[in-house]
């Protein structure tokens, strides 16, 4: 077989495709020896049907079959052979096989050009930090107070904002009790954010043993449909209070507070801290700034995108769109996902530049983790199917299945291993770092 490539233009390549004679008669006489082992005629055992009877019966049929399977194949091995990176089917332009003679085929087919990345080590990215505060460091501090704080039963004094009370209860609208509307040793914190309106206030003073009926207006969204916007009168009961008795902050504080480091005193855990706060939000910096740097390296390395390419990019974008926005990949065979060919002009004017801007920018990191020989291990992608699987409630066997189906996991593991690029990427190019207070970065965004 021999093959020619013609350059159409960036994306387009016409193949031209010489079957000689022999190797199609060759196929056609192995056709036909299956054929008679499988075929009865009368007066012939299998087997033993001569050729001339099978071509008569059956040659229309057998050439169209094995000429279409010789020619399917041949352009797939010229694919293959002048590795061209084929974006979907071939269109077969002409097929040229007369009696006796040489086969000859022409096709086009739409493929991904060559990408070749330019110096990539001269980008220069300005990493924006956050300067960690004294304020930043108590807040931590005080976190570890209320991880290591303990719980104290007050006796003599009635409840107070920020106390642990324990009650009884009874609701009843218009004096009757209601359905899951009562119980005992309740344990609320007066002041929470999760109570009803007005309760905290009526249960602030009490003392213990004391009891007290009071009527709130509940809120026309309550969970319990039987009392939602109506009058609830409760009938309440203190069993018990209690407060947090916070750790003082001292050198004997600093050498527990933290269960994964040993600090020796508070101005040692004080820095740990410090430095602890400071690499995560380098490491945060890192994250926000990858997104200038696939800019970048897509401005300073233009590919030409395949037709193809563009037009389902516009489909994805599309269905994510009017897929609900979950976090998980756009699932493109959900009920009404729109495929290339289903997009309408007005979608494709709206999206077409921004399609092309993030293929521009997926071709080039791709290439790049190929280059880089990134990979994303199975672990790795089971770990992140878990996270997604916990947040859906959902089985992460079934969720990989489904995702796989429906080609979200194809999708996912692309994203992961373009994360991992841009991690790898980062430490290559020029970056500069600027410490800014938060609240400026707090602005910019």
């Amino acid at each position: 077989m021999k093959c020619e490539v013609e350059e159409i233009d960036a994306c387009n390549r016409k193949l031209k495709i010489e079957i000689p004679l022999g190797d199609y008669q060759s196929q056609l006489k192995a056709y036909y020896q299956k054929l008679g082992r499988e075929v009865k005629v009368p007066g012939f055992r299998p087997g033993k049907v001569p050729a001339s009877i099978m071509e008569k019966r059956f040659g229309p049929e057998v050439k169209q079959e094995v000429l279409t399977q010789m020619v399917s194949d041949s352009i797939s091995q010229g694919i293959q052979d002048n590795k061209l990176r084929a974006m979907g089917d071939p269109s077969i332009v002409e097929i040229n096989a007369e009696e006796g003679t040489d086969i000859s085929v022409t096709a086009n087919v739409e493929v991904l050009p060559p990408i070749e990345i330019k110096d990539y080590k001269d980008l220069e990215v300005n990493l924006k930090i956050p300067k960690i505060t004294d304020e930043d460091v108590d807040k931590m501090i005080e976190a570890y107070r209320q991880q290591k704080a303990q719980s104290v039963q007050v006796t003599d004094r009635a409840s107070q904002k920020d106390d642990l009370i324990k009650i009884d209860f009874d609701c009843l609208v218009d004096g009757k009790p209601i359905e899951e509307g009562s119980a005992k040793d309740y344990i609320i914190q007066i002041g929470a954010s999760n109570l009803v309106e007005g309760f905290d206030e009526q249960v602030t003073g009490m003392q213990l043993d004391e009891e007290r009926s009071f009527q709130l207006t509940m809120p026309k969204d309550h969970p319990n449909p039987a009392i939602g916007g109506k009058e609830v009168e409760f009938k309440v009961m203190l069993k018990g209070i209690q407060i947090k008795e916070l750790p003082e902050v001292n050198d004997e504080f600093a050498q527990t507070a933290d269960p994964k480091k040993v600090y020796n005193n508070l101005e040692e855990m004080k820095q740990g801290i410090r430095d602890d706060l400071l690499a995560y939000e380098r490491t945060q910096a890192k994250k926000s700034v990858c997104k200038e740097l696939e800019e970048k390296l897509g401005e300073a390395n233009p590919i030409n995108i395949p037709e193809k390419l563009v037009k389902e990019q516009i489909a994805f974008m599309v269905n994510k769109e009017t897929q609900a926005p979950t976090g998980q990949p756009v699932d493109s065979s959900a009920a009404g996902a729109r495929t290339a060919d289903t997009i309408t002009p007005e979608e494709e004017k709206k999206h077409r530049e921004g399609a092309i801007k993030i293929l521009q920018q997926e071709l080039v990191i791709g290439q790049l983790s190929d280059d880089f020989n990134t990979e994303v291990s199975e672990e790795d992608l089971n770990r992140e199917m878990t996270s997604f699987a916990q947040i859906m409630g959902s089985n992460v066997k079934k969720l990989k299945k489904e995702w796989s189906e429906s080609g979200a996991l194809l999708r996912l593991h692309s994203r992961m291993r373009r994360e991992k690029t841009l991690d790898q990427l980062i430490d290559q190019v020029k970056v500069t770092e600027e410490m800014v207070d938060r609240s400026e970065l707090e602005v910019n965004n």
